[in-house]
């Protein structure tokens, strides 16, 4: 007879070795099947194919994964961030933006384009994802944003900011900040108000906290109904696959 003191079960042979393995399984499929969602979409909207995605998206519930596509966009399609287009369209592209990032700088001519030639069929949602580490400065751009967006003057304010990006310091001078807002419209006593305020520092950070939640990782991040796609999309890409729907 054979004693099991002496032969003991290696640990994946016992039944919470048997678990563990299974269990990591299961992460590994998920992960997997989410990252190919996600390089799908990117590889299809890039190359122009809208069609196919634009059936996809007519549905009104995707599951994906233990997260239904319906949730996603809950928390995405915020009501109370910058809005361009049509408030009542069935297509809603929710961009993440850095006002220091160049990438966002070279899409944000091409979304105000297709939302003027689209006006009707889209609402472009903007949220904040101010990458401080990559782009120093690039949260109290975004702080400021959201307080000119209190006064109805986000998009002046977000012009400018593209405009003057390349010369913009980490750290804006009273000057600097004054000629910002002052070329923008923005009443500069009502900005330091929103500026000595927390809710302004906590809209930031549930943008951004919301993006990373979602996969976001760089900027320009855009969900279109609530999928996923990653970085500069170009002008052609957008009119092929809003020309199809």
């Amino acid at each position: 007879m054979v004693n099991n003191l002496t032969n003991p079960l290696r640990w994946y042979q016992t039944w919470w070795g048997v678990l563990i393995i299974g269990l990591a399984v299961v992460v590994v499929v998920v992960v997997l099947g989410l990252g190919s969602i996600t390089g799908y979409y990117t590889w299809k909207i890039k190359r122009g194919e809208g069609n196919e995605i634009a059936r996809q998206l007519s549905h009104s519930v995707v599951e994906t994964a233990s997260t239904t596509i319906s949730n996603v966009r809950k928390e995405l399609e915020t009501d109370d961030d910058p809005v361009l287009g049509n408030s009542k369209a069935q297509i809603v592209i929710v961009e993440f933006v850095d006002f220091k990032c160049p990438n966002c700088k070279i899409a944000d001519p091409i979304i105000k384009k297709i939302t003027q030639k689209y006006w009707s069929k889209i609402k472009v949602i903007a949220r904040d994802f101010p990458a401080e580490s990559l782009h120093p400065g690039a949260s109290e751009l975004a702080v400021l944003a959201s307080c000119a967006h209190s006064q109805g003057k986000y998009w002046a304010l977000q012009d400018l900011l593209f405009a003057n990006q390349d010369q913009l310091p980490a750290k804006l001078t009273e000057l600097d900040m004054k000629n910002l807002l002052g070329q923008a419209g923005v009443d500069l006593v009502q900005v330091q108000k929103c500026l000595g305020g927390v809710q302004v520092k906590t809209e930031i950070n549930r943008d951004y906290a919301t993006g990373f939640k979602y996969g976001v990782r760089g900027t320009p991040t855009f969900f279109i109904n609530g999928q996923k796609i990653e970085g500069v999309i170009s002008l052609e890409a957008w009119e092929k696959f809003l020309g199809g729907l």
